[in-house]
């Protein structure tokens, strides 16, 4: 990654799971370089890395499933809360 990147922690809500995950936001300070831009963009999907993935199944005791990167649909998308 380089110095005009930076991963910031999110996480995000949708009808069958939430996550925590990190995203790679370019240009940190400048154009495009907060999540909101990246959610704004015109790409059709997101790259999470390092994610902890948990069900929304009511009742659902299981525990999370953790991945190295999640490429999640930005329509599915009912919110995300930026964590750092």
């Amino acid at each position: 990654m380089s110095s005009a990147q930076h991963l910031a922690q999110i996480r995000v809500q949708t009808a069958g799971f939430w996550c925590e995950g990190y995203i790679v936001v370019p240009r940190p300070g400048g154009y495009k370089g907060r999540v909101n831009d990246i959610l704004n963009s015109s790409e059709q999907f997101i790259a999470l890395t390092d994610v902890t993935l948990h069900e929304r199944h009511q009742g659902a005791e299981e525990k999370p499933i953790s991945y190295d990167v999640l490429l999640l649909r930005k329509d599915e998308i009912q919110y995300v809360v930026p964590l750092d």
